[in-house]
């Protein structure tokens, strides 16, 4: 006899919610959750519940198991959209693995070492035939977009020439994630029928001019941080929220990561770029490493608190896909002007801190960018900045000014757009 159907909980299909059901296994979850190659065998047609878990995908048990202990529902029309849904996790989680292990060439840029940003090339112009720098004038940066034109699946191919090399950071990383597992696990002919929807691709910024979002995040549906994550969920680890006080040009304010699924033992396990298959304990070990490093002398008090997870998404296929594209940035000079000195800064609304710091309270971005004599269109997520609210920052002769937003959902240059911003003046130093 069934359970009562509570419609906005759980896993369901076609209407049917899945519970711990032999019946339901044998009709629906079977057929997902194991491998096309081992469902001629007489084991998968006629055994024991079992007998046929043991041909199982484990982590597709885990993707099945966690959506069926979800507080919200994951309701799909059918058998197929919910075996389309699971191949894009498994090949996207694949894809975050080999990023780690060298089966990609993936790795941050370092300008420290002059290791700059490139993608599918080897050669001084850091670029494959199917990629360019989203700005031109600015190829310092980590941001690149796809050249009209390409076709979307040999563009985003995981291969040399294409998009390998990649040297990034880690929001790219992700991005790229989502694209390689939605091409090698629903095909080419399916990637390329939805890429003449969504439009051009990015990698780097999580938006792109007047609020339109990287096609990336299309894929991306927003959930709560309080029920299981699933493998192949978006999780963000942040960093001390101050990282970028004392390090506005790191790399670590936080970890644009991906869930992994759990160990035999149970202990669930994360992976984002230059972090591999680390326990929520390791994780956070590594970013607390990271910020000793960076912002040296500062400490943290309270690691649980201070260095946590603020935001996860889940990995979905919508039924309707909005074109992403933007117009394209002519080549220019980045506009120059005064040093961020005592006296601008001071002009600007800033003010010195205890610790050194100048921070402006509000105001509006564009009269921020007036007062400082930057252009809206200089500025650029900071590195491995999380999907929600990334900051962004300007540099001029070595120092940054990084930019808050108050409105998650606003155009990141949207000159009314209220925000808030400090400057560092010893940075580097």
């Amino acid at each position: 006899m069934d359970q009562l159907v509570t419609e906005n909980t759980g896993l369901s299909v076609a209407g049917q919610t899945l519970f711990n059901h032999d019946e339901t296994f044998h009709e629906i979850e079977k057929h997902i959750t194991v491998p096309e190659e081992l469902q001629d065998t007489p084991i998968f047609k006629s055994g024991l519940v079992l007998e046929i878990r043991n041909l199982e995908n484990p982590i597709a048990r885990q993707i099945v198991e966690a959506m069926k202990a979800s507080s919200s529902a994951h309701a799909f029309a059918s058998v197929q959209d919910l075996r389309d849904n699971i191949a894009f996790r498994l090949h996207a989680i694949d894809a975050m693995t080999f990023c780690n292990t060298g089966k990609y060439d993936m790795d941050y840029f370092n300008p420290s070492i002059d290791l700059q940003p490139r993608i599918g090339s080897t050669d001084a112009s850091r670029l494959s035939r199917f990629w360019a720098f989203l700005h031109p004038h600015a190829q310092d940066n980590a941001e690149f977009s796809q050249v009209r034109g390409t076709l979307a699946s040999e563009a985003i191919a995981p291969m040399a020439n294409a998009t390998f090399p990649f040297r990034g950071e880690c929001a790219g990383a992700f991005q790229m994630a989502v694209y390689f597992g939605l091409l090698t696990g629903l095909g080419q002919k399916r990637f390329d029928a939805m890429a003449s929807d969504f439009g051009t691709m990015y990698i780097g910024p999580w938006s792109l001019v007047r609020g339109t979002p990287n096609p990336a995040t299309l894929f991306m549906k927003s959930a709560s941080l309080k029920d299981p994550p699933i493998p192949g969920d978006y999780m963000y680890f942040k960093n001390k929220d101050d990282y970028l006080t004392w390090a506005p040009d790191g790399f670590w304010t936080g970890l644009n990561a991906m869930y992994m699924g759990k160990d035999e033992m149970g202990t669930r396990h994360y992976s984002g770029m230059g972090a591999s298959w680390l326990s929520e304990t390791n994780l956070r070990a590594s970013l607390i490493n990271a910020y000793y490093h960076d912002c040296f002398p500062h400490t943290i008090s309270n690691p649980v608190k201070e260095v946590r997870f603020t935001e996860r998404n889940l990995l979905t296929i919508p039924a309707q896909l909005q074109a992403a594209s933007v117009p394209s940035t002519p080549a220019r000079d980045v506009q120059r002007g005064p040093a961020f000195d005592t006296t601008r800064l001071r002009k600007a609304g800033f003010a010195m801190d205890d610790a050194g710091i100048w921070v402006h309270p509000g105001t509006t971005l564009g009269q921020m960018c007036k007062d400082l004599e930057i252009s809206p269109d200089d500025l650029h997520q900071v590195a491995s900045a999380g999907i929600k609210n990334p900051p962004h920052r300007y540099t001029r002769d070595g120092i940054s000014v990084i930019i808050h937003y108050a409105d998650p959902a606003t155009d990141r240059r949207d000159t009314d757009a209220p925000v808030t911003a400090h400057v560092n003046p010893k940075q580097g130093s």
